[in-house]
């Protein structure tokens, strides 16, 4: 499996980043069609065949891993172009 890993530091207080999240996914979802949900407060999991992933969170720090099966490997520098797009407009990096 191929992973993509995008790490940010933020300055957001845990629920506004969470806020921000949530747009991410939305984003995500449109172009990758992923079911997601939060397991704990400080983790959201989101799968789909062929992909899965997670978004870890803590006061200072995000982390989005996006582990890439077979039939999405060859897509994988599109894939992270634009969740690193996604990424950084919303979390104003």
């Amino acid at each position: 499996m191929s992973a993509i890993i995008v790490s940010r530091t933020h300055q957001y207080s845990i629920e506004e980043l969470k806020n921000k999240i949530d747009k991410i996914i939305l984003d995500i979802q449109q172009e990758l069609e992923f079911q997601s949900e939060w397991e704990t407060e400080s983790n959201l999991v989101f799968r789909r065949k062929g992909a899965n992933g997670s978004i870890d969170i803590d006061e200072n720090n995000f982390e989005l891993t996006l582990r890439l099966g077979m039939m999405f490997r060859a897509l994988k520098g599109t894939i992270e172009r634009q969740i690193i797009k996604v990424v950084d407009s919303h979390l104003n990096v």
